[in-house]
């Protein structure tokens, strides 16, 4: 039978359904479950990683991931998870920096260390994980071609990561349930299709909603977890970002009590509510700084969802590191993400006699809106208007949706139950 594709569209979306909710047999008052949610970490394996001009032209002219450091930042991160000891950790997708082989290896293999400390491990795929043609070796002036990752191989890779343990998969994806504690399941929705990436396949969809009714016949909540966006952030990420028809998946969760949905993708820390009140929260990207990752703290009253950086720093002290840029790492990568962004747009404005300061305004602001704190800069800055007077098309733009975004602190929420 030929499959349907269910195009999802925009939305936006954060506050949901009132009253007391006592998972079965799980959440109290008294005591609560906490996850973990880490996303976008884009892992490049070493052994495809020379660090030499190839690979350094690369991320000079990327979006300010700091790929120079990902494999400290990785085992930085997992280490802090072990120490957390959540009831999970949960990995919404672009695990790799470009679906290489060997990057998903080396990846899991990591992993399964924060499995044998007692956490259990889920993980999807994002956009960037599967059957990809840019998935290459760097060396030297240039790069060559790698094996990449399907579906099938996938799912073996990362069977004791989910994918082995799952109350049930869908035949049509990579999506599953899962239990993590009696009274609390989560329902990891891929819909990163073969044929179109950032689609539900109509088969997903009906699996997806017998999931969701045997839970609810369970006297079980749901969270959901998805790579691209049930919600549409900002007007700069509608297309490519929100899964097509996001209105019916919205639906769907109201109907059976799915509590929000966690997502990633976009690289910018951002909660959004859509107008019926579902919550979604986008964790920004582990790889871009401030390199933070989500804490999710539940209980029978109310979910807290609060961001928290990665203490790479510590990490190196603790290993006796002397590379200053690990020591220092929040200054290292909060300046390499200026670096990256203030060039992208200088040379645009080479005729501007304030051009300089643009750029730097540009870059400054970016951050603080990449790290989900637009209340951190000054809406009234009289730059922004420079910004439109030189029109740069889509960068004006940009801008402009960064002065319209609400001074609201994203990094952190308490969603009433």
């Amino acid at each position: 039978m030929k499959k349907q594709m269910r195009w999802l569209a925009a939305g936006c979306g954060a506050v949901l359904l009132a009253g007391a909710i006592l998972l079965a047999g799980g959440l109290t008052r008294e005591k609560g479950t906490t996850l973990i949610l880490g996303t976008d970490l884009h892992y490049l394996s070493e052994q495809l990683n020379d660090h030499g001009a190839c690979f350094e032209k690369t991320i000079l002219n990327g979006d300010g991931k700091a790929m120079e450091y990902i494999d400290q930042i990785t085992d930085a991160f997992l280490a802090q998870v072990i120490q957390e000891q959540p009831a999970a950790l949960i990995l919404s997708g672009d695990l790799t920096l470009n679906g290489e082989l060997q990057s998903h290896l080396d990846l899991a293999e990591k992993l399964q260390g924060v499995e044998e400390a007692g956490v259990p491990v889920l993980v999807i795929p994002g956009n960037h994980d599967l059957n990809s043609g840019n998935a290459v070796r760097f060396t030297g002036k240039t790069y060559e071609r790698t094996d990449n990752i399907k579906s099938k191989r996938f799912a073996k890779v990362y069977e004791n990561f989910g994918y082995g343990e799952a109350l049930s998969r869908d035949e049509a994806s990579l999506s599953y349930m899962y239990q993590i504690q009696p009274g609390l399941r989560m329902l990891m929705l891929d819909v990163n299709v073969p044929d179109w990436q950032g689609a539900l396949l109509e088969e997903t969809y009906q699996w997806a909603e017998e999931q969701l009714r045997q839970a609810q016949e369970a006297g079980e909540r749901v969270i959901a977890v998805s790579h691209q966006n049930v919600l549409q952030h900002s007007p700069q990420f509608d297309g490519g970002f929100v899964i097509y028809g996001a209105e019916e998946l919205i639906k769907l969760y109201e109907n059976y009590d799915v509590i929000c949905n966690l997502s990633g993708h976009m690289h910018v820390q951002h909660t959004g509510q859509s107008e019926s009140g579902f919550w979604e929260a986008a964790t920004s990207s582990l790889a871009v700084s401030p390199n933070q990752y989500a804490r999710i703290g539940l209980t029978d009253r109310q979910l807290r969802y609060e961001t928290q950086a990665v203490d790479v720093s510590g990490w190196a002290k603790a290993r006796g590191s002397s590379d200053a840029n690990l020591l220092d790492f929040e200054t290292y990568a909060a300046d390499f993400f200026k670096e990256v962004n203030r060039n992208k747009v200088l040379g645009s404005l080479e005729d501007e006699p304030d051009g300089q300061q643009m750029a730097d305004f540009f870059a400054a602001i970016n951050l603080d809106y990449f790290r989900g704190r637009p209340d951190a800069y000054d809406h009234d800055d009289p730059l922004f208007d420079r910004w439109q007077e030189v029109d740069l098309f889509m960068t004006s733009a940009y801008v402009e949706s960064m002065r319209q975004e609400p001074e609201q602190d994203h990094t952190q929420y308490t969603l009433k139950l």
